[in-house]
């Protein structure tokens, strides 16, 4: 879930599991634009998200695309995603 990051009061934090995998994002939101860096290990970038607040849903929902670190040799991917806010709570 994403919150207001507890040392940057502008930005974002949060955690994630992906099929067991954990990981952390930070990043902000201006202007309706979101960008996240996402890492696996605390340390290290492991993927980017960018991504746009939907107009017609009041605030309550960002979509965009995640896209892994490019590394050598390997492929860049990407995916869509949708983030919505919790009901009755200030997350994503």
């Amino acid at each position: 879930m994403l919150r207001q990051h507890p040392e940057f009061l502008e930005s974002l934090r949060g955690e994630f599991d992906f099929g067991g995998q954990q990981a952390i994002a930070s990043g902000d939101i201006e202007e309706g634009e979101l960008n996240l860096d996402e890492s696996r290990d605390g340390k290290s970038l492991f993927a980017f998200w960018t991504g746009h607040l939907v107009p017609a849903a009041c605030g309550r929902e960002i979509r965009g695309t995640w896209q892994l670190l490019p590394k050598d040799g390997q492929p860049a991917r990407e995916s869509p995603f949708v983030l919505r806010r919790v009901a009755g709570d200030r997350g994503w």
